[in-house]
Protein backbone atom coordinates (compact mmCIF):
# COMPACT_ATOMS: atom_id res chain seq x y z
CA UNK A 1 0.00 0.00 0.00
CA UNK A 2 1.60 3.84 -0.88
CA UNK A 3 1.53 6.34 0.92
CA UNK A 4 -1.32 8.44 -0.43
CA UNK A 5 -3.81 4.90 0.09
CA UNK A 6 -2.34 4.83 4.16
CA UNK A 7 -3.33 8.64 4.17
CA UNK A 8 -6.93 7.48 2.57
CA UNK A 9 -7.41 4.98 4.80
CA UNK A 10 -6.73 6.85 7.85
CA UNK A 11 -8.78 9.32 7.13
CA UNK A 12 -11.78 6.83 6.49
CA UNK A 13 -11.42 4.95 10.27
CA UNK A 14 -10.90 8.77 11.66
CA UNK A 15 -14.18 10.07 10.13
CA UNK A 16 -16.28 6.78 11.53
CA UNK A 17 -14.63 7.65 15.23
CA UNK A 18 -14.96 11.66 15.47
CA UNK A 19 -12.55 14.77 15.61
CA UNK A 20 -9.80 15.86 16.94
CA UNK A 21 -10.48 19.62 17.30
CA UNK A 22 -10.29 19.83 20.98
CA UNK A 23 -7.56 17.51 21.68
CA UNK A 24 -5.52 18.90 19.41
CA UNK A 25 -5.74 23.04 21.16
CA UNK A 26 -5.73 21.34 24.93
CA UNK A 27 -3.28 18.95 24.45
CA UNK A 28 -0.22 19.72 21.29
CA UNK A 29 2.44 21.93 21.53
CA UNK A 30 2.34 24.77 18.47
CA UNK A 31 6.02 24.70 17.95
CA UNK A 32 6.83 20.87 18.93
CA UNK A 33 8.12 20.60 15.06
CA UNK A 34 10.93 23.53 15.53
CA UNK A 35 13.58 22.03 16.60
CA UNK A 36 13.83 19.66 13.97
CA UNK A 37 12.98 22.15 11.48
CA UNK A 38 15.20 25.39 12.47
CA UNK A 39 18.65 24.16 11.59
CA UNK A 40 20.79 25.60 8.74
CA UNK A 41 18.51 28.87 8.29
CA UNK A 42 20.84 31.28 7.17
CA UNK A 43 19.49 33.45 4.58
CA UNK A 44 16.05 31.94 5.39
CA UNK A 45 13.30 33.47 7.67
CA UNK A 46 10.60 30.98 9.74
CA UNK A 47 6.95 31.15 9.71
CA UNK A 48 5.10 29.39 11.78
CA UNK A 49 1.76 29.22 10.68
CA UNK A 50 -0.33 26.88 13.00
CA UNK A 51 -3.90 27.52 14.62
CA UNK A 52 -5.43 24.43 15.84
CA UNK A 53 -8.69 26.61 16.04
CA UNK A 54 -9.30 26.04 11.97
CA UNK A 55 -6.22 23.17 11.05
CA UNK A 56 -5.72 19.38 11.83
CA UNK A 57 -1.83 20.36 11.37
CA UNK A 58 1.17 21.86 12.06
CA UNK A 59 1.95 24.71 9.40
CA UNK A 60 4.79 26.17 7.93
CA UNK A 61 6.45 28.66 5.80
CA UNK A 62 10.18 29.09 5.25
CA UNK A 63 11.23 32.38 3.24
CA UNK A 64 13.90 33.60 1.15
CA UNK A 65 14.95 36.44 3.66
CA UNK A 66 15.18 39.57 1.21
CA UNK A 67 15.47 41.79 4.14
CA UNK A 68 11.83 43.51 4.45
CA UNK A 69 11.14 46.60 6.03
CA UNK A 70 7.90 45.70 6.67
CA UNK A 71 6.47 42.13 8.96
CA UNK A 72 5.42 39.65 6.09
CA UNK A 73 2.04 39.64 5.57
CA UNK A 74 1.69 43.36 6.15
CA UNK A 75 0.76 45.57 3.02
CA UNK A 76 3.92 47.16 3.30
CA UNK A 77 5.62 43.91 2.64
CA UNK A 78 3.17 43.00 -0.31
CA UNK A 79 4.00 46.79 -1.96
CA UNK A 80 7.97 45.98 -1.30
CA UNK A 81 7.20 41.84 -2.99
CA UNK A 82 5.77 43.31 -5.82
CA UNK A 83 8.53 46.10 -6.40
CA UNK A 84 10.86 43.00 -6.38
CA UNK A 85 8.73 41.09 -8.87
CA UNK A 86 8.27 37.70 -6.57
CA UNK A 87 9.35 35.88 -3.43
CA UNK A 88 10.14 32.06 -2.73
CA UNK A 89 8.61 30.12 -0.04
CA UNK A 90 8.58 26.42 1.20
CA UNK A 91 5.01 25.17 2.71
CA UNK A 92 5.24 22.66 4.72
CA UNK A 93 2.29 20.82 6.94
CA UNK A 94 2.68 18.15 9.05
CA UNK A 95 -0.59 16.32 9.64
CA UNK A 96 -1.00 16.78 13.86
CA UNK A 97 -3.70 13.34 13.86
CA UNK A 98 -1.39 11.34 11.50
CA UNK A 99 1.92 10.55 10.50
CA UNK A 100 1.66 12.17 6.91
CA UNK A 101 3.48 15.65 5.65
CA UNK A 102 3.58 18.13 2.41
CA UNK A 103 5.96 20.32 1.43
CA UNK A 104 6.03 22.47 -1.63
CA UNK A 105 7.88 25.01 -3.23
CA UNK A 106 5.90 28.31 -3.74
CA UNK A 107 6.39 31.83 -5.08
CA UNK A 108 4.19 35.09 -4.46
CA UNK A 109 5.08 36.92 -7.71
CA UNK A 110 3.18 40.21 -8.91
CA UNK A 111 -0.05 39.52 -10.74
CA UNK A 112 -0.38 41.01 -14.46
CA UNK A 113 -2.44 43.32 -13.27
CA UNK A 114 0.43 44.54 -11.07
CA UNK A 115 -2.09 45.44 -8.07
CA UNK A 116 -2.53 41.98 -6.47
CA UNK A 117 0.52 39.07 -5.54
CA UNK A 118 -0.89 35.58 -7.02
CA UNK A 119 0.61 32.52 -5.57
CA UNK A 120 2.31 29.87 -7.90
CA UNK A 121 3.77 26.51 -7.23
CA UNK A 122 7.30 26.07 -8.18
CA UNK A 123 9.40 22.79 -9.64
CA UNK A 124 12.53 24.59 -8.45
CA UNK A 125 13.91 27.59 -6.69
CA UNK A 126 16.40 30.36 -8.14
CA UNK A 127 17.24 30.49 -4.02
CA UNK A 128 20.09 27.49 -3.43
CA UNK A 129 19.58 28.18 0.24
CA UNK A 130 15.63 27.34 -0.22
CA UNK A 131 16.30 24.59 -2.96
CA UNK A 132 18.74 22.80 0.05
CA UNK A 133 16.38 23.57 2.73
CA UNK A 134 13.29 21.76 0.95
CA UNK A 135 15.48 18.56 0.55
CA UNK A 136 16.77 18.83 4.00
CA UNK A 137 13.49 19.41 5.64
CA UNK A 138 11.87 16.14 3.52
CA UNK A 139 15.28 14.00 5.19
CA UNK A 140 14.92 14.85 8.60
CA UNK A 141 10.96 14.55 8.55
CA UNK A 142 11.30 11.26 6.71
CA UNK A 143 13.74 10.18 10.07
CA UNK A 144 11.00 10.98 12.50
CA UNK A 145 9.02 8.52 10.74
CA UNK A 146 6.32 10.88 8.91
CA UNK A 147 5.42 10.14 5.23
CA UNK A 148 5.60 12.54 2.19
CA UNK A 149 2.36 12.46 0.59
CA UNK A 150 0.79 14.07 -2.47
CA UNK A 151 -1.61 16.88 -1.89
CA UNK A 152 -3.27 16.40 -5.51
CA UNK A 153 -3.60 12.51 -4.83
CA UNK A 154 -5.46 13.21 -1.22
CA UNK A 155 -8.26 15.31 -3.14
CA UNK A 156 -10.23 11.94 -3.18
CA UNK A 157 -13.68 12.15 -1.36
CA UNK A 158 -13.71 9.50 2.13
CA UNK A 159 -16.03 6.71 1.30
CA UNK A 160 -19.67 6.01 2.83
CA UNK A 161 -18.86 8.78 5.14
CA UNK A 162 -22.21 11.23 6.36
CA UNK A 163 -20.84 14.74 6.12
CA UNK A 164 -24.44 16.62 6.57
CA UNK A 165 -22.09 19.68 7.11
CA UNK A 166 -19.83 20.25 4.71
CA UNK A 167 -20.34 21.13 0.63
CA UNK A 168 -19.13 18.22 -1.17
CA UNK A 169 -16.48 19.47 -3.04
CA UNK A 170 -14.56 20.97 0.33
CA UNK A 171 -14.65 17.80 1.87
CA UNK A 172 -11.99 15.47 0.81
CA UNK A 173 -9.09 13.56 2.66
CA UNK A 174 -6.42 16.55 2.43
CA UNK A 175 -9.22 18.81 4.10
CA UNK A 176 -9.11 15.79 6.61
CA UNK A 177 -5.76 15.92 7.30
CA UNK A 178 -4.45 19.26 7.13
CA UNK A 179 -6.82 21.48 7.23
Amino acid sequence: MNSNERAINFVNRSLKDGDYGYVLRKYVKGNQWNSYLLNNMEGIVFKPMTSFEYARCFSYYFIEDIKLENSFFSDGATREIMERGYIEFISLQISAISPFFIIEKAQYQKSKEGISLDLTDLTEFKNEKLEKKYEELIVVLTKQKLVLVNKKELKKVPLDIPLEDYEPEEVNCLSYLFE
